[in-house]
């Protein structure tokens, strides 16, 4: 028996693009509050709209909870219409008036008060960091915290970035970025969206979001030669993260850093903790070695 039909109350860019252009999808993974859908070669994600939002996602939310993902298994063929997702003849969810979600616009913003959120960042991150995945980066000295498997595995490689960062910074060029660096990176660690890419992916967004454009081109030009190291959920988060797009969490804590927003950032954080297993810090590991290198040059913004 079919769930009674849900409605979708927010929908990113790419999922929407994607949605436009298609009539059909296969659904490719699900999970307890979320599943992603194949469409035209691209993956999208359908989730519980507590999940949060970003540029993949269609936010769901129904009064009967998450019943309408047991809809859903794996390899069904879902139709897609300009109203609805439909399987089976039965509209699972209402796409009718939806609300297009884009990331919040980057504040106004001056060294000093990225300095300051940084700092702030620091103070409140000590205490939450997880073990886990790459997230001792996000502070300016890692070392004092302790170092997992994938860290060992990445801290090479995250050194060259740092570097290549300060030169490009510096010189206010983009400098060649060796490929061996972004390779090391891409697909390490477990998971839909292992660590290295998160990382990668929240430098990509950083980098958009304060107007370093050719520095991120450098950037995804090595990322996106290599994309077949990983998987087809975070080649799409990837892609999303070099037109400056990721989770609306994430987001906001950028900003929140930029502007030195201390009142609102632990919240930023507490929201950047529910994603995924360790992604959501890894990303902002990579978020923060980019706003720190941006901090410390010697050029003004």
């Amino acid at each position: 028996m079919v769930s009674p039909a849900a409605q979708a109350i927010t929908i990113g860019t790419v999922a929407k693009r994607e949605l436009d252009s298609a009539l059909f999808g296969r659904v490719t993974a699900v999970f307890e509050r979320s599943l992603y859908l194949e469409v035209n070669g691209s993956w999208i994600c359908l989730a519980d709209a507590n999940l949060g939002f970003g540029p993949l996602t269609v936010s769901v939310k129904s009064k009967y909870g998450r019943e309408w993902i047991n809809s859903f298994s794996v390899g069904r063929l879902v139709k897609l219409s300009p109203v609805s997702i439909i399987i089976d003849d039965s509209t699972i969810i209402y796409t009718k008036g939806v609300r297009s979600w884009h990331p919040p616009k980057r504040p106004a913003w001056t060294k000093t008060s990225l300095m300051l959120g940084l700092r702030e960042l620091e103070n409140l991150a000590q205490a939450k960091v997880p073990t886990e995945g790459l997230a001792r980066f996000l502070f300016e000295c890692p070392d004092r915290f302790p170092a997992s498997e994938e860290s060992r595995a990445a801290e090479h490689s995250i050194g060259i970035l740092k570097n290549w960062l300060k030169k490009c910074f510096e010189v206010q060029l983009p400098i060649t970025l060796y490929k061996e660096a972004v390779a090391a990176l891409l697909g390490l660690g477990p998971g839909l969206t292992p660590s290295g890419d998160d990382f990668l992916g929240g430098m990509l967004i950083a980098l958009h979001v304060c107007g370093e454009k050719s520095v991120q081109k450098q950037l995804y030009t090595q990322v996106e030669s290599l994309l077949d190291s990983t998987g087809p959920v975070s080649s799409a988060h990837l892609k999303a993260a070099a037109l400056g797009e990721g989770s609306q969490s994430l987001h906001q804590v950028l900003n929140m850093l930029l502007e030195g927003n201390e009142t609102q950032l632990e919240l930023g954080i507490d929201a950047i903790n529910q994603i995924g297993h360790t992604s959501g810090w890894d990303a902002l590991a990579g978020v923060a070695v980019v706003l720190r290198k941006l901090a410390l040059t010697s050029r003004s913004v």
